[in-house]
């Protein structure tokens, strides 16, 4: 897992959880795929916690606006990618069942072109496991 926002999979999961109460109250339950978000507004910052299983993995905070990225924690999650994508695949056919396909693809569509700006990341020290550590010195 990349917790980055040149990654497709992770620029879905913040589509996922910029949607995830809307999905929510259009009775879509996107946790029913494996994937457990939870989000907070903290001025300006989304947080997204999300995983598994309510134990998170990752936990980000992202300001739109300023496209800046903070990692809390990241840490190993096998099937990051096939989480995603079934959620993703899900999400769809739920949302085509209740007549918001093109509300909800236009979101994801957005999530899967390459950003247009850059966007800044920050890593807090501890936020990677030993899995991680490698991104790390990349970012």
């Amino acid at each position: 897992m990349r917790a980055e926002t040149n990654d497709v999979a992770f620029r879905l999961l913040l589509a996922l959880g910029e949607s995830w109460d809307a999905l929510q109250r259009a009775a879509i339950d996107p946790s029913s795929k494996g994937l457990y978000l939870t989000k907070e507004y903290l001025g300006g910052y989304t947080r997204f916690s999300a995983g598994p299983s309510t134990s998170p993995r990752l936990i980000v905070e992202w300001n739109e606006a300023t496209r800046h990225l903070r990692v809390l924690r990241c840490h190993e999650w096998p099937g990051f990618e096939a989480t995603i994508s079934s959620t993703v695949a899900h999400v769809r056919e739920q949302a085509r069942t209740h007549g918001i396909i093109a509300s909800v693809d236009g979101v994801f569509v957005r999530a899967c072109q390459e950003p247009v700006q850059p966007a800044r990341r920050t890593v807090l020290p501890g936020a990677m496991d030993g899995a991680g550590a490698s991104l790390r010195k990349r970012a």
